[in-house]
Formats: structure tokens, sequence, C-alpha cells
């Protein structure tokens, strides 16, 4: 669900400040009671009120690593995700799961399909 927009919120926060109750400002925007308050407490906390970033700013803690994990893999090309996931928690004291080593793998060009020999696998 995207976030109300940043119109939408300042409207809220002036018909809240001009004195109109939580209950009347949610039934008038068609808004959640909830949502006013929130928008209200954010607005008397920082001065504003607009939406937090979603999604893009997480950074994969593999990152620094990133020679180490290349370096392991060109000595031992058929390392599996989870003995690159072992090593990562033994050498470098990182847990993470299968899904974001895969994804960062990918990133770097080290992601490849394997077949059962443990050998690149043939493009059809």
């Amino acid at each position: 669900m995207r976030p109300l927009s940043e119109d939408l919120r300042q409207r809220i926060i002036a018909a809240r400040a001009s004195g109109e109750g939580t209950g009347e400002v949610c039934q008038r925007f068609r808004v959640s009671r909830k949502s006013v308050e929130r928008f209200w407490k954010q607005h008397q906390r920082t001065g504003h009120c607009r939406p937090k970033q979603i999604g893009g700013y997480r950074r994969s803690r593999l990152r620094p690593h990133e020679p180490t994990i290349r370096r392991w893999i060109a000595k031992q090309a058929d390392l599996t995700l989870v003995e690159l996931q072992q090593r990562c928690g033994e050498q470098l004291g990182i847990k993470i799961g299968i899904t974001a080593l895969w994804h960062r793998l990918d990133r770097l060009g080290l992601s490849y399909k394997k077949n059962d020999a443990r050998r690149r696998a043939r493009t059809a």
C-alpha cells in the first residue's frame, strides 16, 4: 500500500491545527483515526509530515567483504550457497540468509546455475 500523499497529510495537519477534532478530521478526509494522530504527532515532533522512504535504503552487510567472497569463489568455483553461508558466519562473523546471499552474488555477477556434478550448467 502506498503512503498517503504529502498534500493530504498537510491538509490533515492544517485541519487539526485549526481546532477540528481527530474524529472530525478522519471522517472528512476518509482516513483512520490512528493516521490522523500519527501525522499530528510527527508534525509536532519534527515540524513536517513527509512519508518515509519505501525500499532501496538497505545496504548489504557483505559489501565490505566482496573481495574475500570473490577470492573464495575463484579458489573453489563449486561452492554452494549453504557452504558460502557457513563461511560468512564462521570467518566473517556475518549471519546472512540464503536468499540475501544469492542476491548479493547475483549483483556481483558471481551467481550461476549448477548441475548435479557441481559444475556450471551449459546454456540451452
